[in-house]
């Protein structure tokens, strides 16, 4: 169960990252039949600051720090494989990189929740979201089948204007 996040949590544990880099990305992957199922979670390693987790449930994005832990075994449901983030994940593309700025992605339900998240490193943008349970991980804006359901603030987290000019 997950506390729910105004945004308050999310922009603050984004702010004590802005500035660093990057230096790894973890994934837990679902494995059913020995095949790749779906993505579960995905911990940032930044430099100098605790490992940040980031899990989707519902249209909701959760970000909390934590450490990733070992994989699984769940019977005959599959298994939970826990490792770095591989080619052709886009995660990969921003490691090395300096987290500059970010911005809320809202989800549009009656109480102020984050849906996702706009990422602004030294490499490009990386929009990070939940729909539907589904992970939207893109180097654009939110896909156009995802925007009913979320909307990109207007404001940084660093008090600039989004989106940029």
């Amino acid at each position: 169960m997950f506390a729910p996040d105004d945004g308050t949590r999310a922009a603050a544990l984004l702010r004590a990252r802005l500035h660093l880099a990057l230096e790894s990305v973890t994934e837990e992957w679902h494995w059913y039949q020995r095949e790749q199922s779906s993505l579960l979670r995905v911990w940032l390693h930044f430099r100098h600051a605790l490992v940040l987790r980031l899990h989707c449930t519902g249209d909701l994005l959760h970000l909390q720090e934590s450490v990733p832990g070992g994989s699984y075994d769940m019977g005959e449901y599959g298994e939970g494989r826990v490792g770095p983030a591989q080619a052709p994940s886009l995660l990969t593309k921003y490691v090395g990189s300096r987290l500059r700025d970010a911005t809320l992605i809202r989800e549009s339900s009656t109480e102020p929740s984050v849906g996702g998240v706009l990422l602004s490193f030294d490499a490009g943008d990386l929009t990070v979201a939940s729909s539907a349970d589904e992970w939207l991980i893109t180097t654009d804006e939110l896909p156009p089948d995802a925007a009913p359901h979320h909307h990109i603030e207007t404001m940084t987290i660093t008090g600039r204007p989004w989106p940029r000019r």
